[in-house]
């Protein structure tokens, strides 16, 4: 049997038909990795981009706004947030009052509750013979007490407040770095609801 001789053409088909064959075989292993790569790369996405859900908070908005009542708002809204919601303050409203002692810029706690006094309610108190008998409150007592600046002995003017609780609300503000409304005060140890009634309008934040 003779040997077919192998002419130029035959060995420029060959090494063609193997080039081809040698992409194909690149062209499938390059496919497999990058679906590779995108199942990885999605999958980290599904991981480091989850759903965020905002967290809702309830405040008590009462007095002299123009509807009072307790409003929905978004966890990081700020108190002007919500006198916005309830339709900003009545025409009854200290407004002097609200600028000394409504810091409108502040977060929102949920669950709070913010009062917005009548005009001459707040004085009414420091005016009244009867209520300063009744409350044990000195007649040179005319200005709002700072519970986040206050001196243990200027606590000690508030009804009800003796030297020792002054100095528990002293320690509680330097552990929580100060007081973001005047109902937080409740959370000093002796201090009630009856006591928060009597104090609440002789205090601001």
């Amino acid at each position: 049997m003779t040997k077919k001789k192998l002419t130029w053409v035959d060995a420029v088909l060959g090494l063609g038909l193997a080039m081809i064959i040698g992409g194909l075989a690149l062209a499938v292993r390059d496919g497999m990795w990058k679906r590779e790569d995108i199942k990885l790369i999605r999958e980290g996405a599904i991981h480091e981009s989850p759903v965020q859900i905002d967290s809702k908070v309830y405040i008590d908005m009462s007095g002299a706004v123009v509807n009072p009542g307790v409003y929905e708002l978004k966890e990081g809204d700020r108190v002007i947030d919500v006198l916005k919601e309830c339709g900003g303050l009545s025409v009854e409203a200290d407004r002097q009052w609200v600028e000394q002692n409504i810091n409108r810029a502040r977060p929102i706690k949920d669950g709070e509750k913010i009062y917005i006094p009548k005009v001459g309610e707040v004085g009414a108190i420091h005016e009244s013979p009867l209520q300063t008998e009744i409350l044990g409150i000195s007649d040179n007592i005319n200005e709002l007490v700072n519970i986040n600046r206050a001196t243990v002995a200027e606590l000690d003017k508030l009804p009800g407040v003796g030297p020792a609780i002054a100095q528990r609300i002293i320690d509680y503000r330097q552990e929580k770095g100060g007081f973001v409304s005047v109902e937080e005060i409740k959370l000093v140890s002796g201090i009630g609801d009856k006591m928060f009634e009597n104090i609440k309008d002789l205090i601001e934040i």
